[in-house]
């Protein structure tokens, strides 16, 4: 499993993402065969809103390429959230040492 974060343009009038955002990249039908498994929101990350999306993929590359997808889906079927742009689909480089 990866968690894929999806890193968002803030809204222009500085909205927060809507707590439905989460259940939207769940849903859709194609939503089971890229296998999301969870998403969790964080809209007051800095500098930009942050979505987790945790999926079950064979490798990283399709992990990122399906959290992407379930973005797009979630655009297409609540068209307000296009005012949060996405500006990168990736697995988050985690640093064992900061923990300390």
């Amino acid at each position: 499993m990866y968690l894929v974060h999806l890193r968002l343009l803030p809204h222009p009038e500085g909205e927060q993402l809507p707590a439905s955002t989460a259940a939207l990249l769940t849903q859709g039908r194609d939503a089971d065969a890229d296998r999301i498994e969870h998403v969790s929101l964080h809209t007051d990350a800095q500098p930009c809103p942050v979505v987790g999306v945790y999926v079950q993929a064979a490798n990283l590359e399709r992990a990122e390429a399906a959290a992407e997808r379930a973005w797009t889906r979630a655009v297409v079927a609540h068209p307000p959230l296009a005012q949060w742009k996405l500006l990168s689909a990736e697995v988050p480089l985690l640093r064992p040492d900061l923990d300390e």
